[in-house]
């Protein structure tokens, strides 16, 4: 027994060196820790472009500083959330792995040609680019680079989808904003029909007031799904110049009767039938925004008490 205790100890080191060196991670292929391909800071961005969709986007700073213009595929309003949710997302983009480091061979990366080409330019002048190639042989990664680098990355196309946006992804959409508890009435005429929902309470907030819808009470839990019935109205287009789509004397008119501060003001939005579409825009605003009839007609059936059909 004694002759064999060298063995056993020999074994017993082994199998300790072999779990030590297990543990450190010795026997694996080293991999590359995730970065960020772009940092930047977001007050710092004054414009940005997305280049090899169907439609290419710019966007850029007003003169203001506080707002954005969209300058391309045209002339839009913007909502400014959505902007900095974009740019939120491509400094999340983070390289899984460094291909190859210096790439002398860019077309067998897709990257003589990106696919997609998402650029800013920053206050300092300074242009920061993330270029997206071909797919890489494993599924959901593409190969990637920035601008200014040799390197070639891989990247998840998990993380790339957040930026494949198209110019209304960016756009404000909803024609008809406003706060809930400011609104003491709304009078709704679509088609020769007009129906008008009134605040009772004209001191409480929505959900506590008492509303009336014609002669009809309603309690606030009643009236604010109605409320949301205009707020959720939206396009899938951009909007037009309301210049270029006029709205005046069209099928819809929603008057809403607001109150704040102490002072009532009235907002009325007018829209006018076009084939399938309602151009809707507020009197004196800057766009109109083209709904659909079945979505106008939602809404009027909301006022009218009726009830939605099941899909067939």
């Amino acid at each position: 027994m004694k002759r064999f205790i060298p063995t056993i100890l020999l074994v017993v080191i082994c199998i300790g060196a072999f779990w030590y060196a297990s543990s450190k991670d010795f026997f694996r292929e080293k991999q590359d820790e995730p970065k960020a391909l772009l940092t930047l800071k977001q007050e710092d961005v004054q414009s940005l472009s997305l280049q090899g969709a169907d439609q290419p986007v710019e966007l850029s700073r007003s003169s203001s500083g506080t707002g954005w213009e969209m300058k391309q595929p045209a002339a839009a309003p913007v909502n400014e959330n959505l902007v900095n949710n974009w740019l939120d997302a491509l400094g999340l983009v983070n390289q899984e792995k460094v291909v190859e480091p210096q790439a002398a061979d860019l077309a067998k990366y897709g990257l003589d040609k990106p696919a997609q080409t998402y650029a800013v330019t920053m206050k300092d002048g300074s242009k920061r680019a993330l270029k997206v190639g071909a797919p890489l042989p494993i599924q959901g990664y593409s190969y990637a680079m920035v601008d200014g680098s040799p390197a070639v990355y891989q990247v998840s196309e998990q993380s790339l989808a957040a930026l494949m946006k198209t110019p209304v992804d960016f756009a404000q959409t909803s024609p008809v904003a406003f706060d809930n508890d400011k609104v003491q009435s709304v009078k709704v005429t679509w088609k020769g029909q007009t129906w008008t929902l009134t605040k009772t309470d004209k001191d409480k907030v929505t959900a506590d007031a008492n509303w009336k819808l014609g002669d009809k009470e309603l309690k606030g839990s009643e009236a604010s799904p109605l409320l949301d019935q205009l707020t959720f109205l939206h396009t899938a287009q951009l909007p037009q110049p309301a210049a270029q789509k006029p709205t005046a004397g069209g099928e819809l008119k929603v008057e809403l009767g607001l109150s704040a501060d102490g002072k009532d003001t009235t907002e009325v939005y007018e829209g006018k039938l076009s084939e399938d579409q309602v151009w809707l825009a507020k009197q004196g605003g800057e766009w109109a925004f083209a709904l659909t009839v079945d979505d106008v007609q939602k809404m009027a059936d909301a006022f009218a008490g009726k009830q939605p059909q099941p899909a067939s």
